[in-house]
């Protein structure tokens, strides 16, 4: 992508204004990030009052890294791959050595 093609927009997190130069088809997904840190940051701040902003960022941080953990374990295929792999050599040899039976 050019950078003419490029949307530039502002995004405010905790009271600080980041410009970014995104592609278009990111701007949702990056509004809707920026909302659900500033969602977790009214909660922290009414759950943990008279904590640092830098603190409240850091649970967010953590937050946001455990949802993301979970999600990658979730959809970890590698040991239904394995066992994939396992059951079509089981079949391979069945197969092969059932030849003249079929």
């Amino acid at each position: 992508m050019t950078p003419t093609n490029r949307l530039r927009i502002k995004v405010n997190i905790a009271g600080f204004d980041f410009i970014l130069r995104i592609d278009p088809k990111e701007e949702e997904a990056i509004r809707k990030a920026v909302k659900h840190i500033e969602d977790k940051l009214n909660v922290y701040r009414e759950h943990f009052p008279g904590q640092t902003t830098e603190k409240y960022l850091a649970m967010i941080a953590l937050h946001i890294g455990t949802m993301y953990q979970q999600e990658k374990m979730r959809t970890d295929t590698r040991p239904f791959l394995k066992k994939f792999e396992e059951l079509s050599t089981q079949l391979d040899e069945f197969f092969t050595d059932n030849e003249e039976h079929v």
